[in-house]
């Protein structure tokens, strides 16, 4: 989708990207529409020729990659909600039949089965942010309920037991709102206080929450202040989610860590910014951090050379 919108090859971006920052985890989406183009019909193309260039990089590289694979019908990149045209309108209670229906179940099925025993998988996510409402031009609302959740991360686990399921929401502005809705969600409205996300419930459903976390773009709470204090209030959500994990005897990841401008036009996040946020979350208790910007890395060579060495920051032991 995004070399789409680059007017690119989606593999010679891949390998572009993985040549020259040489990750240990890569996250890629099996799209529903693309996978599952008309009822009965599958067709794995778009997700077995990026694999593949994953595993020619790792024939020449010292360090291998390995995958996290992303399904379900919300899916990361705008727009979010991936359901082919025969599903209906993109939006809930449509979603929800078209999820409950065969069709959907043997795409889902038949990827797990699939791609289970591959050497690459290191894990799955199961949607993208589904608890949240991020409505846009494309889709209405399109939230995930909890009964389709709980029957998917189940299935995951009944099909391929030996790796984890996570799934992800962004959280508050801060670690207090992030207590507030766990222990008195009214009050949380009462503050206007949201858009807060769901990291609660995304933790509850899976083996691990998935924290996308962002800390400049056009709807950040606070923007007044500095990069540098809220990129600190994000390092203390993570050491309290990280807490909550815990004690379920479960992990956090950092799934969508900020490492590009949120739009072209807006260059307030820069790449010394970059380089802040992987020393600071590089102290906390994170068993996966993946950096998102890769459409402005391909574009911008000082952007490339931030993202590498802030992967070097956040491995250094």
């Amino acid at each position: 989708m995004l070399s789409e919108w680059l007017h690119t090859d989606p593999v010679t971006d891949l390998r572009t990207l993985l040549s020259t920052t040489n990750p240990d985890l890569v996250r890629l989406p099996v799209y529903w529409d693309r996978t599952q183009p008309s009822p009965g019909s599958l067709d794995f193309s778009s997700i077995d020729d990026l694999l593949n260039v994953v595993v020619e990089h790792n024939k020449e590289s010292a360090r291998p990659t390995r995958v996290i694979l992303t399904i379900g019908a919300r899916n990361f990149m705008y727009p979010e909600l991936y359901a082919p045209s025969w599903a209906g309108p993109r939006q809930q209670p449509e979603l929800g039949s078209a999820q409950a229906d065969q069709a959907y179940r043997q795409y889902f099925d038949s990827i797990v089965i699939r791609y289970r025993t591959s050497p690459l998988l290191f894990a799955w996510q199961v949607e993208n942010e589904p608890f949240d409402y991020v409505v846009n031009a494309t889709t209405g609302a399109d939230q995930i309920s909890a009964g389709q959740m709980a029957w998917e991360i189940g299935q995951v686990h009944h099909l391929d037991p030996d790796h984890r399921a996570v799934t992800t929401s962004f959280d508050g502005w801060n670690v207090f709102i992030d207590w507030l809705q766990l222990h008195a969600t009214p009050v949380v409205w009462a503050l206007h206080a949201y858009p807060s996300g769901h990291p609660g419930d995304a933790l509850n459903a899976a083996d691990a929450l998935g924290l996308d976390i962002y800390v400049d773009g056009p709807t950040t709470p606070l923007r007044f202040t500095s990069i540098a204090l809220r990129t600190s209030w994000k390092a203390q959500a993570i050491q309290f989610w990280a807490d909550q994990a815990r004690a379920q005897n479960k992990q956090v990841w950092l799934m969508e860590m900020q490492a590009q401008p949120w739009s072209a036009s807006d260059s307030s996040f820069s790449t010394a910014d970059l380089l802040t946020t992987a020393a600071a979350y590089r102290r906390e208790p994170l068993n996966v951090v993946l950096l998102w910007g890769a459409e402005t890395w391909l574009t911008d060579p000082a952007w490339m050379n931030a993202a590498v060495s802030a992967l070097a920051i956040l491995r250094a032991p």
